[in-house]
């Protein structure tokens, strides 16, 4: 844990409120951090690096910033002629990171006019809001947690411990903090402290989006009123009033459906999506009976479970929609874009949690008219399940079902 814990008696009181006003009651987070450099321009180092994304640079855009610190990075991977490497660092001294970059290997002897990213995940089992980070840093200092830019400082200058505080949020779970030092010459430091009960770890890169799920889905269509479909009917439960209230969002997205089972005139159907085109819903719909020709002010929604063997926090997902969209996981409303335009590709991007075992993902995609498209993909790792109810509230979900089917 990153809280010192004192313990003292009353006859030490009047010296610790002494050694309080000049030391710092965080501890320095040593590692085990994955450690990347990439140069900058020459005598660009340090302050005027700050903001210069060197990862991109160094591999020619295939890496970025955003991407590290958003999705992580695996032992090994390779940013132009370097891969991500292990290593811990000093808490003391104003070439920490210098003795570090040599030792394992990334850099030789004296290295300015570089830039240094360390990658690690802050374990947390709560969250915990507004909490102090601390860092120092020689050079400048860029700090991002779970993908947002929470600290920057471009400014040259020694350091041999803490210098800059701030706050941040520390979320249960998973917390990848990535810190980038950039160095213009003579030492090279880094320090950084958290006051909050959290583990220090690495973990592997969660794996990204790799495609587009193209099923096979579970799929229901209901219409929207005359005109309103789009973004005017992206928080409108069409399920709900197709079925006169039996049947609703909110049910199918906690414990799924099956095929055959009845909104209103219409019956699931399971059907696989193309991952191109800018009317996929709508061909697919007509393929599978659920709709004919051009159509326009309706709702679709598709069900899949991922079955996946283990927790994954800060999983990546995708979507692109014609025209707005709406996205849950296991029952909880993940993703809202009431929006109307046209897709023929992933627009959206945001992070959902899996649970290990089966995971209800649901779509819905509200169509005004013209194109209608969906495109979905979720990293980490997971398999498409062969059903497309939960596995738990399985006796449930087919009583509810069973005496829909029975009025």
């Amino acid at each position: 844990m990153y809280r010192k814990l004192f313990t003292i008696g009353l006859a030490c009181l009047i010296a610790l409120f002494v050694m309080a006003q000049g030391a710092d009651a965080q501890d320095k987070i040593t590692g085990p951090w994955l450690w990347m450099i990439a140069p900058t321009e020459a005598g660009q180092g340090g302050a005027a690096a700050t903001d210069v994304d060197s990862l991109a640079e160094a591999s020619g855009g295939d890496v970025t910033e955003e991407m590290i610190a958003n999705n992580g990075a695996n032992e090994g991977d390779a940013v132009g002629d370097l891969v991500w490497t292990l290593g811990e660092i000093s808490e003391t001294g104003g070439n920490n990171v210098n003795d570090t970059v040599t030792e394992i290997g990334l850099g030789e002897g004296d290295v300015n006019d570089h830039s240094s990213y360390a990658l690690i995940t802050l374990e947390s089992d709560s969250d915990q809001d507004g909490v102090d980070m601390k860092v120092g840093s020689d050079d400048s200092v860029k700090v991002w947690l779970n993908g947002e830019e929470v600290h920057n400082n471009a400014v040259n200058r020694g350091a041999g411990d803490f210098q800059d505080t701030f706050q941040v949020d520390i979320k249960k779970g998973d917390n990848l903090l990535l810190v980038k030092v950039s160095e213009r010459g003579g030492g090279w430091s880094m320090f950084v402290g958290v006051d909050a009960d959290v583990n220090a770890v690495f973990k592997p890169a969660t794996p990204g989006v790799a495609g587009k799920i193209t099923g096979p889905w579970l799929w229901m269509i209901a219409a929207t009123e005359a005109g309103q479909g789009g973004a005017n009917s992206t928080d409108i439960d069409s399920i709900a009033e197709a079925s006169g209230g039996a049947v609703t969002e909110e049910m199918v997205a906690t414990h799924g459906a099956s095929a055959g089972d009845a909104v209103g005139d219409l019956e699931w159907t399971i059907g696989e999506i193309t991952e191109t085109g800018g009317n996929n819903v709508n061909d697919l719909v007509n393929e599978i009976g659920l709709g004919e020709g051009d159509v326009n002010d309706h709702s679709v929604y598709g069900i899949v479970i991922l079955n996946a063997e283990e927790d994954q926090s800060g999983v990546p997902a995708k979507v692109g929609s014609d025209d707005s969209v709406k996205v849950w996981l296991n029952g909880e409303v993940v993703h809202t874009n009431a929006v109307n335009r046209g897709a023929g590709d992933f627009q959206d991007d945001f992070k959902v949690n899996l649970v290990a075992g089966p995971n209800i993902l649901m779509v819905k995609v509200s169509e005004r008219g013209g194109g209608w498209s969906l495109f979905a993909g979720i990293g980490g790792t997971w398999t498409i399940g062969d059903t497309f109810v939960s596995v738990e509230p399985a006796g449930k979900l087919f009583t509810t079902w069973g005496s829909l089917k029975a009025k």
